[in-house]
């Protein structure tokens, strides 16, 4: 019997029966479902699920009542241990000798049957890196519904965590999503990726490049790297604390304290710089479950553009679609207007991942008292206990519009690099900031009406390419006729950094911020106040 299935038990029974479980899992002094919700949980998992999910889709996220952000990951969990009672069932069951003489006729199939299964999807001993051309059609049948009640499973409990917040269960969540990748691990040893839906599981096989497992370090073509003539202060070494904070502390003249700040080498401690290597796909891959977790990804250019959206997909075909698959077109010398954009952004990718949260360190910085945000903000910022951690990871192109944030900042570069443009608050008018949108549901009164093209076109005194060159080239005449709808933006001044590996940048509250990135990045934001 396999180790999931008394682990799998548990959890169904303290979820059923709150009252009587003698768990001392932390979840446990969650208030109960509703009775009406807890008497259906046990047998009819999917049906509280789609209640539930309809009624998060009922109200504005923040204003979905509690109830139901825990029925649907309640809901979820137990859907996912049936599923994983049923598979593990199913496993265990004794095999019928007559299906043991249909087996060894299917493994008589010919090349070309399981040639066009494995162009299907379905993984081979050759894709495997066993050196064996054919497959048994058995295995492959047994390997592929494995595959799929595992990915399920996955999809299931990562949706809990991505729509409904976890609501307490989420250490629960991960000790079923780490015995589950354990006991995978231990069916076929070694788990990692693919660029189908199999994960592969011997993924450097047939490798002759080892450049192809890293991200690659240079901008691609048509990416234009700014010049920076205005720069951020900069720092060859982190400050102590006290030195930060009375950078912090700096009257800056209305500017909000001290201003921006480049720290160099703060990151050496990071084993995500080392040797746990997040510019290593392969091993991003690993932490998550072969690519299989789910992530939240923007699509498009930015959150101001039409058309722009969100997709939740596997961590794999995220890389896959929108990372690898422009890292090649990189290296076809694809122009940059042909390829896709999407972005794995603002996302607390390490409360759902822990594993990766272990490859970081929060900055001392976080713990400094730093001084408040100008008075519009600070109004309305709630006061946090703890730092709030967001990962951002895209391929180069990837566009934060130029927007301004309640919370002091500490942008960590772990890998690629961006640039980054900032406006002290004191130019705001000069800015255009949005108002009220989509019928006064929206404040978007953090965000500047500016494109990303006029803020490469319109800057003062110089002027700085941001865009592809063929992009800019286009969007000249555009840029110019903007002249007139944001006359003041030619006057804004600026500071502007390129981040690197291994540095980090401080964004005091309340300062307008551009960022874009040059490479392939990989970067994390500490807000704090």
């Amino acid at each position: 019997m396999s180790p999931l299935f008394p682990l799998v038990q548990h959890i169904f029974s303290h979820l059923i029966s709150p009252s009587k479980s003698t768990s001392s899992l932390p979840e446990s002094p969650i208030a109960p479902l509703p009775p009406y919700l807890q008497t259906l949980l046990p047998d009819r998992p999917e049906a509280v699920l789609a209640l539930a999910r309809e009624k998060l889709h009922t109200w504005p996220y923040a204003q979905v009542p509690e109830c139901w952000h825990r029925a649907f990951v309640d809901a979820s969990l137990v859907l996912a241990v049936k599923r994983v009672r049923e598979a593990l069932a199913a496993d265990d069951e004794p095999r019928d000798p007559e299906n043991a003489v249909a087996a060894e006729d299917e493994s008589s199939e010919d090349e070309a049957i399981q040639a066009e299964r494995a162009m299907n999807g379905k993984r081979s001993r050759e894709e495997m890196g066993s050196g064996c051309v054919k497959e048994d059609a058995k295995s492959s049948q047994n390997e592929s519904k494995e595959e799929d009640w595992i990915e399920e499973v996955v999809q299931i409990l990562d949706m809990a965590v991505i729509m409904a917040g976890g609501v307490g269960r989420e250490s629960l969540i991960e000790t079923l999503l780490v015995a589950l990748q354990t006991h995978v691990e231990s069916h076929h040893h070694i788990l990692a990726s693919s660029t189908t839906k199999r994960p592969k599981l011997l993924p450097n096989a047939g490798r002759s490049d080892v450049d192809e497992l890293f991200f690659p370090t240079g901008s691609p073509p048509g990416i234009v790297v700014p010049q920076v003539v205005f720069p951020v202060p900069a720092h060859d070494a982190p400050l102590s604390m006290l030195e930060f904070e009375a950078h912090m502390q700096t009257d800056g003249g209305g500017k909000g304290g001290g201003g921006p700040l480049v720290m160099k080498g703060a990151l050496e401690h990071w084993p995500a710089l080392g040797e746990r290597p997040w510019r290593s796909r392969e091993y991003l891959m690993r932490r998550t479950f072969g690519g299989r977790r789910l992530v939240p990804v923007e699509v498009g250019r930015s959150y101001t553009d039409e058309g722009w959206g969100q997709r939740i997909l596997t961590f794999g075909k995220f890389m896959d679609e929108y990372v690898m698959g422009q890292a090649q077109q990189e290296h076809d010398e694809v122009s940059h207007g042909a390829k896709k954009i999407g972005y794995l952004a603002q996302h607390d990718l390490f409360a759902q991942i822990p594993s990766l949260r272990n490859d970081i360190c929060i900055p001392d910085y976080c713990y400094t008292t730093p001084p408040p945000p100008p008075l519009p903000q600070r109004q309305k910022t709630p006061q946090l206990d703890e730092p709030l951690l967001n990962a951002w990871l895209g391929p180069a192109g990837t566009v934060s519009p130029l927007h301004t944030d309640p919370y002091h900042n500490i942008l960590c570069q772990a890998v690629g690099r961006k640039y980054v443009r900032l406006y002290s608050p004191d130019q705001t008018e000069n800015l255009y900031p949005r108002g009220m949108e989509q019928g006064g549901v929206v404040d978007m009164s953090n965000t500047s009406q500016v494109d990303d093209v006029e803020v490469g076109l319109l800057s003062a005194d110089v002027e700085v390419e941001l865009l592809s060159a063929d992009v800019a080239g286009a969007n000249v005449g555009e840029g110019e006729e903007q002249n007139d709808k944001f006359p003041l933006f030619r006057t804004a001044s600026y500071q502007e950094t390129i981040l690197n590996p291994g540095e980090c940048l401080y964004i005091p509250a309340g300062w307008w911020h551009y960022v874009r990135s040059l490479t392939v990045s990989f970067s994390v934001s500490f807000w704090w106040n």
